[in-house]
């Protein structure tokens, strides 16, 4: 049996800094690079990992062959090609084939393999499997309100369709490699973010160190808010080992830290931990409505459990012109950003312009105003060179000048023209992004200077808090633990929500 070491740690402790140094002292003492094993949820923690070492010790990609996802990882122990995997045409594919309603899919290459759907029935299917429960059992447990044997159908209809195909899922990776996955030559293995494994997944893991020498099993229980993609939480809080809690946060000050402890404090089920505030007090403020938030300077992330509860915040951002992203994405493309900006430069100061800025404008110029044709595809622009208002005219095909850019340009809605108006006011179209709005859930991992959460919950979060109110606390202790210098916690808008 190998060594398992389980390091615990709190938000902003540095979880990822300290896996880091367990490769560099791994590599010092003379453990080979290709029989350690980095795994985690996303591509970022191993090529971060990765990159280090190889810098660090003169080595190349090739010498870390087990730095990976869990399913990556799979995939390549089983010799999978990416051919033979089911992707959102294949998905596509068997929804048409068999009558199954299928409007939105996602699939998340780079993590965990959560599939995003609309579909309710590949959502537990999928779900039952990363706990490893029975169908039937599952869908017992979970008191589904949709008929037992039109999930049944669609479980079988699945499997009909892979073994047509010669296609497996993502979850086929784990599950394959459990069952008659080959165990290479591995000495050490360093799981990152434990407390989001699945049963199924935990179960792969232990297959990976069966012939280990050490483990290291990173994670924090109080932050695991991925149980209903179906985390297995208590493996880690039951899980025997070394323990160690890394104690000192480098990103919550006295204030903040003061506030999560109340939300953590309120976790029953949980591995008792204590760790320590960075020496700043930070700011801790309360609002009653979100628009008395001042965001006009600074970095900022808005929070909140439920997409449609930053409706309002979205609004207010709107009508001050202030640029945003939502869920990382730009409300307002960049090239149209930047095609207004440069129009308005070229029409309005005769200002030369860059190949990108001719880029932008020709991309989103409507045909009527646009530019002679041949000319579209900027085969007469040179990268590296700028142009006037009477070059392009002359030379490159652009046609009626002069016009305002809310007429020159397709695909702008009422909605945007108004809010790329406002942004003109504020002088900052072509701006970086200061604030973005997220779900708690999509925050994780992440950390801002200046944290907004609000606090509503949906009757469905309502529900799931009297049942299971741990789970409610890990999402709002998770929330308030992004914020580095201030958070502002704005008060619920509606009956239920929660209190801080």
């Amino acid at each position: 049996m190998p060594d398992v070491n389980i390091i615990l740690g709190p938000p902003g402790t540095g979880k990822t800094e300290n896996l880091l140094r367990i490769v560099d002292r791994e590599l010092k003492d003379g453990t080979a690079p290709d029989r350690i094993a980095f795994v985690s949820f996303t591509n970022k923690a191993t090529d971060e990992a990765r990159d280090r070492a190889k810098t660090k010790f003169n080595l190349t990609d090739n010498d870390f062959p087990f730095f990976s996802t869990l399913h990556a990882f799979g995939k390549r122990q089983l010799g999978l090609t990416k051919t033979e995997i089911m992707d959102k045409n294949s998905f596509r594919e068997f929804a048409d084939s068999y009558g199954i309603k299928l409007k939105t899919i996602t699939l998340d290459w780079d993590g965990n393999g959560i599939i995003t759907t609309d579909n309710q029935y590949l959502k537990d299917i999928n779900k039952s499997r990363m706990q490893g429960l029975e169908l039937d059992y599952y869908y017992n447990k979970a008191n589904l309100d949709y008929p037992w044997h039109d999930l049944l159908w669609a479980q079988q209809s699945l499997e009909e369709y892979k073994h047509q195909t010669g296609k497996c899922d993502f979850t086929d990776m784990i599950s394959q490699y459990v069952e008659f996955g080959p165990v290479p030559p591995i000495d050490v293995v360093i799981v990152d973010e434990a407390q989001d494994l699945t049963k199924l997944q935990w179960d792969m893991c232990r297959k990976m160190w069966k012939n280990s020498k050490r483990v290291y099993i990173s994670g924090d229980d109080d932050q695991a808010i991925f149980r209903w993609t179906g985390a297995d939480i208590e493996h880690l809080i039951k899980m025997e080992g070394n323990p160690s809690v890394l104690k000192k946060s480098y990103r919550c000050p006295k204030k903040i830290h003061s506030i999560a402890q109340e939300i953590v404090n309120r976790i029953e089920n949980r591995r008792e931990k204590m760790w320590e505030p960075r020496d700043e007090e930070g700011e801790v403020k309360f609002h009653s409505y979100p628009g008395t938030v001042d965001v006009s300077e600074g970095n900022w992330m808005i929070l909140a459990t439920c997409k449609y509860m930053l409706k309002d915040f979205e609004e207010e951002l709107r009508y001050q012109g202030l640029l945003y992203t939502k869920f990382g994405e730009h409300p307002v493309s960049k090239s149209l950003l930047r095609g207004v900006d440069a129009w308005k430069r070229l029409n309005d100061s005769e200002e030369d312009i860059s190949y990108n800025d001719v880029k932008a404008i020709y991309s989103n110029l409507k045909s009527e105003v646009g530019v002679t044709r041949g000319y579209k595809n900027l085969q007469t622009i040179e990268e590296g060179k700028s142009y006037n208002m009477e070059n392009l005219v002359m030379n490159h095909g652009l046609l009626n000048t002069g016009v305002p850019w809310g007429v020159a340009f397709t695909a702008i809605g009422d909605q945007d023209k108004s809010y790329i108006m406002s942004m003109e006011k504020q002088g900052g179209l072509m701006a970086d992004a200061r604030i973005n709005l997220s779900t708690i859930h999509m925050s994780k991992g992440g950390e801002c200077d200046n944290v907004a959460i609000m606090t509503d919950l949906s009757r469905a979060n309502r529900d799931e808090m009297e049942i299971n109110p741990d789970d409610t606390n890990r999402v709002f202790y998770v929330g308030v633990t992004r914020a580095k210098k201030s958070l502002h916690i704005i008060q619920p808008q509606s009956y239920g929500g929660f209190i801080i």
